[in-house]
């Protein structure tokens, strides 16, 4: 099934390209009324640009329309049917929206989110690889590790739906941004540990402090492209975003893993705590002010979108359509198991290159950076596969559903697969694979959330995230304890397998 939807994507993409292409040249070239797309009348020019965009989402002639019926299979054969449609019909799907630049208010706020998500994954994984210089300096085992790793998520988990309160009420931007300035410290205040009589517990605190700071990331990042950016624009943005975050993991541990080894670990998260902190307030500064309020009020809801109330204040959670539940629910349980899989790869994979496949602490933060390259590349690409699908007839939930699919699948196969791997660059290439495909969800389960919930996407990604979160806490005290126990990862990918497989 997989790798029929994933031939599907590719022959939906090239469908798409291919009629893009038509419309430009016969636009040129002719000035017919039959060549030219038929924009809907509307009373809004944003408005009419999305009715007309989903008018011409449904099959366009008696043949496609025909086709489009019926099971998960045809959208396969209506693939197929609309590169055959006549060229008019092909000119009429035509994207012409995707074609739109981002306003420069929109691009200045994915940019400052972006950069800010970048630091936030870097902050994160300097302390994946710091840990093994901490617990030489400070003769930890690996189980208080796993405590330490842990007290990131107690503080993280607590401020999920607070957070996403926050996004929607004053600007999901303007959250990211503050909380990046307060997290900084947290990570700032890591190496006072040593100054004390009791250096566990204040790194603990350090990590708590640390987590709640950034519990604003993912549903503020949310809302503010909820807020900024147009729905047709949405996957290709979000996309860009958790590029730079998985960049950042890269970078982190890139810079933090030669750092580490010449100028120590104290000095590393020092440095990493006052450039977040400058970046804050110059984000804080350059912040348009279109970004600074909260959830957009009923006159701006599009048509995909659910209504808000009277007041111009988001309905009820009661009131949302019966069948949003059951989706909201499932797309719940995705976003746990991604989350098991992620934070276990994002704080334990430095550790597992040195034990397990003998690299130094340098070689340990170059080699766990390959894999983040490839993740980058995945989340970016995904999200312009997606829209390109979306703008050439793809229903929108079939295109979430295939990103989904791909990025709980994947992972299960590559992590069934990497105890077995006995050489370096076969288990670097499996975490690369598992990375990379999870990466898939951006335009899977964050985008939907754009489509179906944006005046709520941040209050709802807050509340997902906190389950996603207490499964994190639960993994790196099931790693720290297995690790020490069995003296190995093959138990850990195993189980971290079957939770991605429970959710494909």
């Amino acid at each position: 099934a997989l790798l029929r939807d994933a031939v599907t994507m590719m022959t939906g993409a090239v469908s798409a390209l291919h009629a893009r292409s038509l419309s430009v040249s016969t636009s040129r070239s002719s000035s017919s009324p039959r060549t030219r797309s038929r924009p809907i009348a509307s009373s809004s020019p944003r408005a009419s640009a999305l009715v007309s965009s989903e008018a011409r989402a449904l099959p366009s002639s008696p043949r496609a329309r025909a086709y489009s019926r019926g099971s998960r299979s045809s959208v396969v054969v209506y693939a197929f049917a609309a590169s055959a449609a006549a060229p008019d019909e092909m000119n009429d799907a035509a994207p012409i929206k995707t074609t739109a630049r981002l306003s420069p208010d929109a691009r200045r706020v994915v940019l400052l989110c972006a950069v800010t998500m970048l630091l936030a994954s870097a902050d994160r994984t300097i302390f994946s690889l710091g840990s093994l210089a901490i617990a030489r300096d400070l003769s930890l085992s690996m189980s208080t590790v796993g405590l330490l790793q842990s007290a990131f998520f107690w503080g993280y988990g607590v401020t999920q739906i607070l957070g996403g309160v926050a996004a929607d009420r004053f600007g999901g931007a303007k959250v990211l941004l503050a909380g990046l300035g307060l997290w900084s410290v947290g990570v700032a205040m890591i190496p006072a540990a040593t100054l004390t009589p009791a250096p566990v517990a204040v790194i603990v605190a350090a990590r708590v402090l640390f987590g709640a700071a950034s519990g604003c990331v993912m549903p503020a990042s949310a809302a503010a492209v909820a807020l900024s950016v147009p729905a047709e624009r949405r996957s290709s943005s979000l996309s860009l975003i958790f590029t730079f975050f998985n960049c950042g993991s890269a970078f982190g541990l890139l810079l933090a893993g030669s750092l580490i080894q010449t100028v120590g670990w104290k000095a590393v998260f020092l440095a990493f705590g006052a450039v977040g902190v400058a970046w804050s307030a110059i984000g804080l500064a350059a912040l348009p002010e279109s970004a600074k309020k909260g959830a957009k009020s009923s006159s701006d809801v599009r048509p995909t979108e659910v209504r808000e109330g009277d007041d111009g204040r988001p309905a009820g959670w009661l009131s949302l359509p019966g069948w949003m539940y059951p989706q909201l629910s499932a797309l719940a349980w995705c976003h746990v198991c991604i989350n098991w899989g992620f934070f276990i790869l994002q704080s334990w994979l430095p550790v597992y290159l040195a034990k397990e496949l003998g690299f130094s602490l340098g070689g340990s933060g170059l080699a766990s950076a390959l894999p983040w390259f490839l993740t980058a590349a995945c989340s970016l690409s995904s999200g312009q596969v997606a829209d390109v699908l979306i703008a050439g007839g793809w229903e929108r939930w079939k295109v979430r559903r295939l990103m989904m699919n791909i990025a709980t699948i994947g992972p299960a196969t590559a992590l069934m697969l990497l105890p077995a791997a006995r050489w370096p660059v076969v288990a670097v290439f499996l975490l690369a694979v598992m990375l990379g495909t999870q990466a898939v969800s951006i335009a899977g389960y964050h985008s939907y959330l754009q489509d179906v919930l944006p005046s709520r996407a941040g209050s709802f990604l807050g509340m997902t995230n906190t389950l996603g979160v207490i499964a994190g806490v639960v993994a790196n005290l099931f790693v720290g304890s297995v690790v020490e126990t069995t003296g190995g990862f093959r138990l850990v990918f195993l189980v971290t397998a079957l939770v991605y497989a429970s959710s494909g």
